[in-house]
């Protein structure tokens, strides 16, 4: 097995008296994504920052590439995509490229055909001339992404660098970040998007500050201890708090015009199925096989109430 190249152990950070994160355990090795995903202010953007070395940590241990992540050796070696667009608006496709590679040290020649090159993967390529300002929320992430790889770097820090993208945009920003983990790069990205959470080799569900659940999607959504349900039928959303009341019942989210149930562990469709037929005969009961987004709700509602985790 090779060495993780980013890693993380124990890791703790806080602002004063206020913690941040706390006991974060995490590994990428080259040629993984690993999807960081939480809610607004569950710590994912800190937790890239204390990657690139942009904050100290209050504990613990991380590394990126074998260096400390203030070491300037990791400077050509890494490269960091932040929320928004972090490139000069003012200047040109072909500028921007220009800038970073100057940025980085490299010569004319080897500039030259690096841009070239990166226009073409990107399909920016007839845009050269365009002002980022000017271009459309996909193609500056495109922009971002290429700027970003200028260095060809080893490890790359995104922090949900598809925000405010439509689906068509994300699914070629995706295409392209899939060519670039195929290359060994060891990728940690921060989202809030379960469909891209899917596409992540492992994922870390972070819950204020905390790393309550990881592993591989298909791990994640294995779950054994308890039954997903799904409740359907004339005004089932008004059932909701009637249902939630029910002993068989650990949680529910509404989803669309459905109800989604989580049992409780050792409980059967069949003992909820029959208080439903007593509560509200007109509803209709389906099991449903889980869905990375229904496990990362239930994990952290959970978390959230303090439930001890199954």
């Amino acid at each position: 097995m090779s060495e993780p190249l980013i890693h993380a152990e124990g890791l703790r950070f806080a602002y004063g008296n206020k913690v941040v994160l706390d006991g974060i355990d995490l590994e990428v090795k080259a040629g993984e994504v690993f999807g960081i995903v939480g809610a607004d202010g569950a710590g994912k953007s800190t937790l890239l920052r204390l990657m690139i070395g942009q904050l100290p940590p209050a504990a613990g241990r991380l590394g990126v590439l074998g260096l400390a992540p203030t070491s300037p050796s990791l400077r050509d070696q890494i490269a960091y995509m932040p929320q928004g667009f972090g490139q000069y608006q003012d200047l040109s496709v072909q500028e921007n490229l220009e800038f970073f590679a100057d940025l980085h040290g490299l010569d004319r020649d080897t500039s030259t055909s690096l841009i070239r090159d990166l226009l073409a993967r990107t399909g920016l390529k007839g845009f050269e001339g365009r002002r980022a300002g000017q271009l459309s929320g996909g193609m500056m992430q495109k922009l971002a992404l290429a700027c970003a790889l200028v260095s060809k770097p080893r490890a790359m820090f995104l922090d949900e660098p598809t925000t405010g993208v439509d689906p068509v945009s994300r699914r070629a920003f995706w295409q392209l970040l899939d060519g670039v983990r195929a290359e060994g790069v060891a990728i940690l990205y921060a989202t809030a998007n379960m469909d891209e959470a899917e596409r992540c080799n492992r994922v870390g569900i972070l819950e204020s500050g905390r790393m309550i659940r990881q592993g591989t999607p298909s791990e994640l959504m294995s779950r054994e201890d308890t039954l997903l349900v799904g409740v359907s039928g004339p005004d089932a959303r008004a059932y909701r708090q009637a249902l939630r009341n029910l002993p068989v019942v650990e949680l529910i989210f509404p989803v669309g015009r459905q109800l989604r149930v989580w049992l409780v562990k050792g409980q059967t469709p069949q003992a909820f199925k029959d208080s439903l037929a007593a509560l509200a005969p007109g509803l209709r009961l389906e099991t449903l096989t889980p869905t990375l987004q229904d496990i990362t709700l239930r994990d952290l509602a959970l978390a959230a109430a303090g439930s001890p985790r199954t």
